[in-house]
């Protein structure tokens, strides 16, 4: 532990999923760690998701996989960190509308599987089973991953928190971050400097501006979200045991919550004003698959901010050259309570300089950057 107040080995930004995730994971590994949170902990994205999370993505297998590897430290989280995270049964049931569709998803099942997802392809009178308010006129297949729970972000946060600082981390909210001097660890904000011999930006959507503030160049930008809530359907009882269910071709997403259903419509654009637009999209893309919904006003649940990148993966890594004392763990795109636990073992190997256990070429600056140049 260093004797100075504003010294450690490892100054982390950003007290969301990740950077707290991170905190715990490096401090329990014996590395002196300062975290710094402009608002409260878990206050901005974290605390406003779904409050799920899933094991499978398709077509990303890399995603899928740091997903599921992070699926045993939730199940061990309440005895590891005394917290407990509110796990509950889910399942997310992915729509397929087309023969080709259906082949495409099919054909990458292996790579999944070697990933870790447990999957299973179901016909289409399997997936109406399993959500009867589906149009099965409209369903070709789907997939099954039973991986998907119900989870408390607040309380991940908390336990990562109060974990971290058991472990001897200082956690400091009401800082922001003014300045970075990359060479130098030195880091300036608005209660006064802080060094490390390392930095780890972890800010969510704001991981962009604040790697400006060092020089670098993070492709994560701040994007617009919302969820959206029917009015309660009175007559059918809870809607619980409704899984999360997941239409690629549209990117509309429905959950059952209490007496309605939590809704999303996956669209990713930088440009602004687009809540109108998404909105009436989400309007007229629910009764497509819900014939039931047809005439069910929508209400916002949440209105916010997503940390996005290119590939709509998260860049996860450490700069070279004159960046070589930064990292960073940012644009995880709505799915950081899902792949928070293996971000923070990532920075702490490699901050240790140990090889990660999962290959972070799709998490590159690099891979991102062409894709933005695409």
């Amino acid at each position: 532990m260093s004797e100075q107040k504003n010294t450690a080995e490892l100054l982390i930004i950003g007290g969301g999923v990740i950077g707290t995730s991170i905190a715990y994971h490096c401090a329990q590994a014996g590395i002196d760690v300062i975290l710094l949170e402009k608002n409260e902990l878990g206050a901005a994205t974290t605390s406003q998701t779904a409050r799920a999370f899933r094991t499978y993505f398709p077509r990303k297998p890399h995603d899928s996989e740091l997903a599921a590897r992070s699926l045993s430290e939730f199940e061990s989280f309440e005895a590891n960190t005394g917290v407990d995270p509110g796990l509950a049964n889910l399942g997310l049931l992915t729509v397929l509308t087309s023969a080709q569709q259906a082949a495409e998803i099919e054909a990458e099942l292996p790579d999944h599987h070697e990933a870790g997802a447990d999957l299973k392809l179901l016909t289409a009178a399997q997936a109406v089973e399993h959500n009867p308010w589906l149009d099965p006129a409209k369903v070709v297949a789907a997939v099954w991953n039973p991986h998907t729970y119900r989870v408390k972000p607040e309380a991940v946060v908390r336990g990562y928190a109060e974990a971290a600082r058991k472990h001897g981390a200082r956690l400091h909210t009401g800082v922001t971050v003014t300045g970075i001097d990359a060479g130098s660890g030195l880091v300036s904000t608005t209660e006064g400097d802080f060094t490390g011999q390392a930095v780890v930006i972890a800010a969510g959507p704001w991981s962009g501006d604040v790697g400006k503030l060092a020089g670098l160049d993070l492709p994560v930008w701040g994007q617009f979200a919302e969820l959206l809530r029917t009015d309660p359907l009175i007559d059918e009882g809870d809607l619980d045991a409704i899984p999360f269910t997941f239409h690629p071709v549209s990117g509309l997403k429905t959950m059952g919550l209490g007496r309605s259903f939590l809704v999303g419509l996956e669209r990713i654009s930088k440009q602004d004003g687009m809540r109108d637009i998404w909105f009436r999209a989400a309007v007229d893309e629910l009764p497509k698959w819900y014939p039931r919904l047809e005439n069910v006003k929508l209400h916002s649940a949440w209105t916010g901010t997503l940390d996005v990148t290119p590939t709509r993966s998260a860049v996860i890594g450490k700069g070279g050259g004159e960046h070589e004392r930064i990292f960073y763990a940012a644009g995880f795109t709505g799915h950081g309570i899902a792949q928070a636990p293996v971000a923070g073992q990532i920075i702490r190997d490699l901050y240790l300089e140990n090889n990660p256990t999962v290959d972070l070429t799709p998490y590159s600056v690099a891979t991102n950057l062409a894709r933005l140049d695409a």
